[in-house]
């Protein structure tokens, strides 16, 4: 995994973007062109990571007092005070379990060290999400809370990770 390397969205990637999280539904929420945009605007974190001369996955990190509503963003800023969202993470199904989800976690640390006091994020239980789940435990990430979404169709469970301790 040396040829990464982590490059800021632009309006120029939003093609790339929607068409990758289009096909990571319902792992992810539905992304339209009007919340991408609010997206890119609001964002504190928004990179890609860009592997091979491709680009291959994207995540987005949002801090308090944005104007972002999502029901699972204002879970969390009701909660705590010092948090960095993680709005989504999406790595192309061919890149998936090869470590490029701990490098962007990583790299979300680094950007916001001793700024911000936890990492947060949800993981859906409803649809299953095995594989983020497993992820995010295996990251040390600790469920908080669930929340229903969707009209109760979706359940998620709230995860946190403390900035604080050493990973």
């Amino acid at each position: 995994m040396e040829k990464y390397q982590f490059v800021n969205a632009e309006s120029s990637h939003k093609d790339f973007i929607m068409n990758l999280n289009r096909e990571n539904v319902p792992a992810v929420g539905k992304l339209d062109e009007r919340s991408y945009n609010k997206l890119l605007k609001y964002s504190d974190y928004f990179k890609l990571v860009k592997y091979d001369n491709q680009y291959i996955g994207f995540m987005i990190g949002i801090l308090p007092n944005r104007p972002y509503n999502s029901v699972n963003y204002k879970w969390f800023e009701k909660k705590y005070k010092s948090f960095i969202y993680i709005d989504r993470i999406v790595i192309s199904f061919k890149y998936q379990n090869k470590g490029f989800g701990s490098l962007f976690y990583d790299d979300l640390k680094n950007y916001f060290k001793g700024r911000y006091d936890l990492m947060t994020c949800e993981v859906n239980i409803i649809p299953k999400n095995d594989i983020s789940m497993k992820f995010h435990k295996k990251y040390g990430f600790k469920e908080v809370g669930q929340q229903r979404t969707e009209n109760g169709i979706k359940l998620v469970s709230m995860q946190l990770l403390s900035l604080n301790k050493n990973k």
